[in-house]
């Protein structure tokens, strides 16, 4: 795709967005992505396999989709949606290597080693998804709060959300007190 004056004003227009909103910081700086695929207009580079200092080929984490290795053969690409992750696992095997494993609904699991920096790749990744199903997330405008009967539901309600991976521990906390906090 041709860098022309337009695209990149509006480039310039998304980064300082995303700066803004990103948990990491990015890098607006065009890459060739693993697979032949490419940098859509309002996303950007978080880190490489060679930020974290590991060798997995192809591995990068952009601001809406890891591309990562589809098994530990290593011969897959996946490129996965950051909103529609369900997990990121850290599994540390008896034997052998550790691995991230990311689970998408409706897809295989991809799977890469993680010899070293595995807490922090999970973490990073894991970042990532937050904001990108934070994001993605509608936004409802609240009218009137509901009756305090309807507390214990809504608790309940964002205790699912927080165990089927949509809220985030630090999300799920401040929903919790909110709700807790209302008359």
């Amino acid at each position: 795709m041709a860098d022309t004056p337009e695209r990149e004003a509006r480039r310039q227009a998304h980064f300082a967005h995303t700066q803004e909103t990103s948990p990491l910081s990015a890098a607006i700086t065009d890459i060739a992505l693993p697979g032949g695929l490419q940098l859509d207009e309002d996303e950007f580079v978080v880190r490489t396999a060679k930020d974290w200092g590991v060798s997995v080929k192809p591995l990068v984490l952009t601001t809406r989709r890891l591309i990562c290795p589809s098994d530990l053969s290593g011969r897959g690409v996946a490129a996965i949606g950051l909103a529609d992750v369900q997990d990121v696992q850290l599994r540390k095997h008896w034997i052998g290597f550790a691995t991230i494993e990311v689970n998408v609904a409706d897809q295989p699991q991809a799977s890469f080693p993680a010899h070293i920096n595995g807490a922090r790749i999970r973490a990073d990744i894991q970042a990532m998804v937050d904001a990108a199903q934070r994001s993605a997330l509608p936004r409802l405008s609240v009218v009137s709060p509901p009756p305090a009967a309807d507390r214990y539901d809504r608790l309940r309600q964002i205790g699912e959300l927080r165990s089927s991976g949509v809220l985030s521990e630090a999300e799920f906390a401040e929903e919790k007190a909110r709700i807790l906090k209302e008359p």
